[in-house]
């Protein structure tokens, strides 16, 4: 079933951009992720909308990362390095909502355009901001584990665990802020680890909270390698019918987990969208236009009842183009 809709999503991609319009020239935009797109499917979908934006107006666009988003020194590097070829805009999905604060005033000062896409800065400086409401979608996280923990409720406050990312990264702040405003009063929370990201080390963390919390109910997975590391630590410990794994992100391997009932729910971004919209930021900043200081993309909590509704295909399948 994911394959035929895997396949029907191509489809649409390939017909989507063949509608390229508004080109306004040869404009060189760098796009600075927090981690290359090839190992993670909402990275890769980001560079999908780039792409797309890009070819439909006109501009160059290159690509770049660092290894992984804990390498902050090196992202701010790459950052260095793109401003001193002065392209027309940087778009940058911040690593650390600090430490990029000093080289985006540099980028600015050289009268280079900055649009943030996902990750924000403990700063105005950008000229753009475009993502996901993170706080909101932290609060959809605590919702959905609140319906699925009300079986567990009956004796008192369910244990939870939160599984995060990255420290400093605004979207793992936004999104541990609003799902512990969601669960306040109502859930019992065990802490918060961080798996910078990487599927193996969530994965020990989750068999670790699972040994060591026989009573646990839930668990938040913030983003998709810790959502992918926390689903294989569950399955192995048989317990994914009384504990409640709720996830951030979609891939083909969330979906399948769904299907199982491995992740009872999963709050789905809009990476394509972030992407595009961010180059359509650019295009109205070179033109002159005042930009929208914030543009939320939002997110959507998906479950097994809802993941091949119609109008969740684009979203899950994040080849369609959105």
């Amino acid at each position: 079933m994911i394959a035929l809709a895997l396949a029907a999503a191509l489809v649409v991609t390939l017909a989507f951009r063949k509608d390229s319009a508004h080109a306004v020239g040869r404009e060189k935009v760098v796009a600075i992720f927090k981690t290359g797109a090839g190992a993670n499917a909402f990275w890769a979908a980001v560079g999908d909308g780039v792409e797309s934006g890009a070819q439909d107006f006109g501009f160059e666009v290159s690509i770049r990362a660092p290894r992984d988003e804990i390498y902050v020194d090196e992202q701010i590097g790459i950052l260095r390095e793109a401003i001193a070829q002065k392209p027309a805009a940087i778009v940058l999905a911040a690593a650390d909502i600090h430490r990029l604060v000093e080289p985006v005033r540099d980028a600015k000062a050289l009268g280079i355009i900055v649009v943030c896409v996902d990750s924000f800065l403990e700063s105005e400086d950008a000229d753009a901001k475009v993502g996901t409401d993170n706080f909101e979608a932290g609060q959809k996280c605590g919702a959905a584990l609140l319906r699925d923990l009300r079986a567990a409720t009956r004796d008192g406050k369910p244990r939870v665990a939160v599984m995060s990312y990255v420290q400093g990264s605004s979207t793992a702040i936004g999104r541990e802020s609003g799902l512990r405003d969601a669960l306040a009063d109502k859930a019992d929370l065990v802490g918060t680890s961080y798996s910078s990201s990487d599927g193996l080390i969530a994965y020990r963390q989750a068999k670790e909270i699972l040994a060591r919390e026989p009573a646990l109910a839930g668990i938040a997975a913030l983003n998709l390698p810790t959502t992918l590391g926390a689903a294989r630590a569950l399955v192995e410990s048989g317990r994914q019918a009384e504990v409640a794994l709720v996830a951030f992100d979609n891939s083909p391997e969330v979906m399948r987990l769904i299907e199982r009932g491995v992740i009872r729910d999963a709050i789905v971004q809009k990476p394509f969208n972030m992407g595009y919209i961010s180059m359509e930021e650019v295009r109205g900043l070179l033109a002159g236009k005042r930009p929208k200081p914030y543009t939320n993309t939002g997110s959507v909590d998906v479950d097994k009842a809802n993941m091949f509704d119609p109008e969740n295909q684009k979203l899950l399948f994040p080849v369609a183009g959105q």
